[in-house]
């Protein structure tokens, strides 16, 4: 494995240098060891109980779990930070459920049917858009389905996909760096693209790394649960391309029945793709796609508080800290156990919202911005409470200086370094360094780029309403030189996430949770207390793609 170098512009250098010569405002030890393990322990016992039926959004168990995480804000002392004077902000959600009998996939080739096999070789989705939809249309591979013009990419360059059905890979070209590589990855943003060119269907092909890691029938099992998107005010679905009328997704071994006969194998388009030289190519095929899907509005709420800060003139200010309170609820047993309790998956990050509200809340004098706390739902549905937080923000979005995200603490081994995902992109990259310098450990780049983390969890939402955002996540370096990180952490993602498992009986320590809380701590108080806001680096792609960053510099663009 290789690191990215960046070479820094002058401005940035500069600036970088200066952050690195001023002395960040620092927390006092006593504040840093309100911070206690069995806090973290204890908050997440509670939240992953079987008692809470695995939190899924909207339902009873994610209910108790809310008025919980409620009560610790109001027992802080923390004002309400929902709506209409409450500490809930409740996101309305429309739940679509694909009915698969009277659902198909057909594709044909010289007339005569393809056979492919669900859960093998394909899966769908409801759509939340069309309770029935239709189409039918040749399909054309088209690479990643990825247009960067600011990276000299563009999978759509000199074809014509009106009307018809794009096959993609999911991810994004190699070349890209780590952030906008994920980015760029997501199946929405495969769709916005497939839409802009003229597309009315797209396939999605789970293959190369992801599948070795993650067998698509596994994969397969996330995205066939129910579809679920948060409803605007005229009760329409969110983030849903209109234009897109079928969609599915497809296993490798699928995709290389579909180019038999094609110019070039799937292996030979898939390499010639990840070496960012792929090529259009019309396969010799059509499709034929036909989603029903059932509808199912619900309601579930983000759980917000706010400590206001002691200037008067930084006070309307707010430095913003979320975790997801979700998880996956009840579902197919495994080990016998069908509780999709979510131990590490939120609850950790959860319990380490709570704990850095209480070491804010003892402090004297409390920070000068005024600090916000968000336990958000709908995360594991596609980053829904978070995405309709930013979208209709309970204060003023331009007042939100910067997001510090926590999902997943670091705690299947101790740690020695730390993966910033995002803070190569602004200022808080450079406090990043200086804090966990202070902590004695190491920052390291994202080991596993094509994982596209930076794009899975909520600070992505605040990302795209312009707010500096990081999410802070544990190396692949541990503390006792006998254990092998990477190998900890995979073997983790391989028989504990997204399963029943993932409970207070696996080992977990709880030590290096409460040191990964305190380093987060510490970087939302140096962010409250300085006298300047975190800002976009220069000519950053997400600082110009989402505009409000930089304002006094005149950055502009779009993605």
């Amino acid at each position: 494995m290789f690191k990215r170098f960046f070479v820094l512009p002058a401005t940035l250098l500069a600036c970088a240098l200066a952050l690195a010569e001023s002395p960040l405002p620092t927390p006092s030890p006593e504040a840093m060891q309100t911070i206690r393990p069995d806090a973290i322990r204890a908050h997440m016992q509670f939240l992953s109980d079987d008692l809470m039926e695995g939190r899924e959004t909207g339902t009873r168990g994610y209910m108790l779990a809310a008025n919980y995480i409620r009560s610790q804000f109001e027992a802080l002392g923390l004002k309400p930070g929902g709506t209409n004077g409450s500490y809930f902000q409740q996101v309305p959600l429309r739940r679509a459920r694909l009915n698969r009998d009277q659902s198909s996939f057909v594709v044909k080739r010289n007339g005569k049917k393809v056979k492919l096999d669900w859960d093998t070789d394909y899966v769908m989705r409801g759509n939340p858009m069309y309770e029935k939809t239709a189409i039918e249309a040749p399909v054309v591979f088209v690479g990643y389905g990825v247009t960067a013009p600011q990276f000299n990419h563009d999978d759509y360059a000199g074809v014509d996909v009106k009307g018809k059905i794009v096959m993609v890979l999911y991810g994004a070209p190699e070349s890209l760096p780590s952030s906008e590589r994920a980015h760029f990855s997501p199946t929405d943003q495969k769709e916005r693209m497939a839409a802009a060119h003229g597309a009315q269907g797209v396939l999605v092909v789970w293959a190369g790394p992801m599948e070795k890691r993650t067998p698509f029938k596994r994969f397969g099992g996330y995205v066939q649960s129910p579809r679920m998107q948060w409803l605007n005010a005229q009760g329409q679905p969110s983030d849903v391309n209109p234009a897109i009328k079928g969609e599915a997704y497809l296993s490798s071994d699928a995709a290389r029945k579909l180019f038999e006969g094609a110019a070039q194998t799937f292996d030979q388009a898939q390499a010639a793709a990840a070496e960012g030289k792929g090529k259009v190519i019309d396969l010799p095929i059509t499709a034929s796609i036909l989603l029903v899907s059932q509808f199912e509005n619900l309601q579930s709420p983000n759980v917000a508080g706010i400590l206001t800060g002691s200037d008067p003139k930084l006070k309307d200010e707010y430095v913003l800290y979320t975790a997801h309170a979700d998880h996956l609820g009840i579902g197919t047993p495994k080990n016998g156990d069908n509780i999709y309790n979510g131990a590490l998956d939120n609850a950790s990050g959860t319990a380490a919202l709570i704990e850095t509200a209480h070491a804010f809340v003892t402090m004297n004098p409390q920070p000068r911005r005024s600090i916000m706390f968000v336990a958000v739902t709908g995360e594991e549905e596609g980053l829904l409470g978070s995405e309709y937080f930013a979208q209709n923000p309970t204060v003023p979005i331009d007042n939100i200086v910067a997001n510090i995200n926590m999902d997943e603490l670091p705690m299947v081994f101790d740690f020695k370094d730390v993966v910033a995902l995002g803070a190569e992109h602004s200022t808080l990259g450079p406090m990043i360094n200086s804090i966990a310098k202070a902590e004695g450990l190491e920052v390291s780049p994202d080991p596993l780029p094509e994982e596209n983390f930076f794009v899975r969890s909520d600070q992505y939402s605040l990302v795209k309403k312009g707010v500096p955002a990081v999410a802070i996540t544990g190396g692949e370096k541990a503390t006792d030189p006998s254990k092998n990180g990477g190998e900890i952490e995979r073997a983790w993602i391989k028989n504990y996430y997204h399963s029943p498992q993932d409970d207070m009986n696996q080992p977990l320590d709880y030590n290096a949770a409460a040191k990964y809380t305190r380093m987060n701590f510490a970087l939302g108080y140096a962010v409250a207390n300085q006298d300047t806001r975190p800002t976009w680096n220069p000519g950053d792609f997400f600082g110009n793609a989402f505009g409000r960053q930089n304002k006094s510099a005149g950055a502009t663009g779009q993605p």
